[in-house]
C-alpha cells in the first residue's frame, strides 16, 4: 500500500501535486481520460486514498483520503488557458512515471513540475514562424500549386501567424484571431487575381488556413466522446465549431469583398495526380507534418517519426482515392494507420501519442474543401457550399475517428497490455504496463468520477 502522508501538509502537498499535473497537461490539450488517470496515479503516489477525479473542459476537481478514518480533502483547479506545447506535456509526462514508479520522492515532483511550468518554449518564435510558413508551402504543394503560388501561401501564412500573435498577445479571443487569418489568406489571394499573376486563389487559402484549422481540438473532442467523457467531449466539440466558424467568417468576409469589387475568383477542383508527382507529394506531406510539430512545439527528437507518419497517411490516402473510394472512407482508413504507427512510435520514444497523431493528419485535413464550400455559398449555390462543408465536417470526423481506432488497434494486438493500459490512451500509455502493475502490486485502489458518473477502479 502507499504510505499515507505524515503530515496534513503532506496530503495537501500531494493534492497540489495532481492538480498542478493535471493542468499542465490539460492546457496542453490532453484528453479528459489521460488528465483523469494522471491526476489519479499522482494522488496516491502521494499517498492519498480513494481518490476521485472530475474533469470538465475548464476546471479540475480532485479528492482524497490521507487515511482510512480521516476526513477526504478536496481541490479546484480552473484551466482556462490553453496553448500546444507537446515538450511540456512529455516533461510531465515523464515525472509522473517515475514518480509513480517510485524514483523520485512527491517533494522532487514538485519542483521538476515547477521547472516545466517555468521552463521557455524549445523553439524560438522566429523558427514557429518558419515552420508555420513551411506547412503552408508543404500544402499548396500537395495540391499541386507552382512556384508562384507557393510562394504566396508561404508569405500569406506568416502574416496570418504574425497577425495572430498579436491579438493573441493583446488578450483577443481565438475566434476573433481565426477571423483575422482566414481574412489575411483570402485578402492575399484575392491581391493576386488583381495583380493577374496566373494564380489559383484555393491554393493559397488552403495553405493560409491550414494552420488554423481545429484538428486537434476535434481529435480531442472525438476521443472524450469514445471513452465516455460527453460533457467535455460537448465542449470541445463546440470549441471546434467556434474556431472553425471563425475561420469561415473571415475568408466568407474577405471573398464577398472581392465578389462586390468586380474580382473575378474561379473555382477550381484539384487534379488527379500522377505516378511521377507521388515522391514529391510524399515529401510535401513528411515537410507538412515535421513542420505542424515544430509549431507545436514538440520534441526535436520526434520531428522525423512525425514526418513519417505524415507521409505513411498520405501514402495510404492516395492508394484508396486511386481505387475511387470516397475521400471520406479514405481519410478515415489512412487515419487508422496513423493511430497504429503512432502508438508504436509512442512507446518507443516515451512521448505522448496526440504528437505523433496530430501531426501525421495535418496534410488530410480539408481546407481546399471549406474554400469551396464558401465559395460555392458566395455565389448563390447554397445547396452546393451547404454541401462541401458538410463534406469537409465528415472527413474531420472521420480523421479522428480513424486515428483512435488506429490506437486501440495497437492496444488490442498487445495480448499483454494491462488493464491501466488500456484505459490510459495517450501521455501516460508508453509506460503504463508497469504502472498498472506497480499499483496492482500496491494494492491501491480508487474510483473515478466522470462527468459525474462513477467509471469504476482505476
Amino acid at each position: 500500500m502507499p504510505s499515507s502522508p505524515s503530515a496534513p501538509q503532506d496530503a495537501y502537498r500531494a493534492l497540489e501535486l495532481a492538480l498542478r499535473a493535471g493542468e499542465l497537461l490539460l492546457s496542453a490539450g490532453a484528453s479528459a481520460a489521460e488528465v483523469t488517470a494522471t491526476c489519479s496515479a499522482v494522488a496516491r503516489a502521494g499517498g492519498l486514498r480513494r481518490v476521485e477525479s472530475d474533469i470538465t473542459f475548464t476546471s479540475i476537481t480532485v479528492s482524497g483520503q490521507p487515511a482510512d478514518d480521516a476526513a477526504p480533502i478536496s481541490g479546484l483547479r480552473l484551466v482556462q488557458l490553453r496553448e500546444l506545447d507537446y515538450s511540456r506535456a512529455t516533461a510531465v509526462h515523464d515525472v509522473v512515471t517515475e514518480l509513480t514508479e517510485g524514483r523520485i520522492t512527491a517533494r522532487e515532483a514538485e519542483h521538476r513540475l515547477l521547472s516545466v511550468t517555468a521552463a521557455r518554449h524549445p523553439y524560438r518564435r522566429p523558427v514557429v514562424t518558419a515552420a508555420r510558413a513551411l506547412l503552408a508551402t508543404a500544402v499548396a504543394l500537395l495540391l499541386g500549386a507552382g512556384a508562384v503560388v507557393t510562394a504566396a501561401a508561404f508569405g500569406a501564412t506568416v502574416l496570418v501567424g504574425l497577425a495572430i500573435d498579436a491579438l493573441g498577445r493583446r488578450g483577443f479571443p481565438a475566434f476573433f484571431q481565426n477571423a483575422a487569418g482566414g481574412l489575411i489568406a483570402m485578402s492575399v489571394a484575392l491581391v493576386l487575381v488583381v495583380a493577374d499573376l496566373g494564380v489559383r486563389p484555393p491554393l493559397v487559402v488552403a495553405g493560409g488556413i491550414v494552420l488554423l484549422l481545429p484538428g486537434v481540438t476535434l481529435v480531442g473532442a472525438v476521443h472524450d466522446a469514445i471513452t465516455g467523457f460527453y460533457v467535455t467531449a460537448s465542449a470541445r466539440a463546440f470549441e471546434t465549431f467556434l474556431l472553425t466558424a471563425g475561420i469561415i467568417s473571415g475568408v466568407a468576409i474577405a471573398l464577398s469583398v472581392g465578389v462586390r469589387l468586380g474580382v473575378r475568383v474561379e473555382m477550381w477542383d484539384p487534379p488527379v495526380s500522377s505516378i511521377g508527382e507521388v515522391p514529391l507529394q510524399l515529401l510535401a506531406a513528411a515537410l507538412a507534418s515535421a513542420s505542424f510539430a515544430v509549431s507545436s512545439h514538440a520534441p526535436r527528437r520526434t520531428l522525423l517519426p512525425t514526418a513519417a507518419a505524415g507521409a505513411l497517411g498520405w501514402g495510404v490516402f492516395l492508394g484508396l482515392d486511386r481505387l475511387e473510394l470516397s475521400p471520406t472512407l479514405a481519410s478515415a482508413s489512412a487515419a487508422v494507420v496513423i493511430g497504429l504507427g503512432s502508438y508504436v512510435l509512442a512507446r518507443r520514444q516515451r512521448v505522448p501519442v496526440v504528437v505523433y497523431v496530430a501531426a501525421g493528419i495535418i496534410p488530410l485535413l480539408p481546407g481546399l474543401t471549406i474554400y469551396r464550400g464558401l465559395r460555392r455559398l458566395t455565389e448563390g449555390d447554397t445547396l452546393g457550399g451547404i454541401t462541401l462543408l458538410g463534406t469537409a465536417v465528415t472527413v474531420g470526423l472521420a480523421l479522428a475517428a480513424g486515428a483512435l481506432l488506429g490506437e486501440y488497434v495497437g492496444q488490442a494486438l498487445r495480448r499483454t497490455a494491462a488493464p491501466a493500459e488500456r484505459h490510459l490512451t495517450g501521455l501516460l500509455q508508453a509506460r503504463a504496463t508497469r504502472h498498472g502493475d506497480r499499483v496492482r502490486r500496491r494494492g491501491a485502489v480508487g474510483t473515478t468520477f466522470v462527468d459525474g458518473r462513477r467509471r469504476g477502479p482505476v
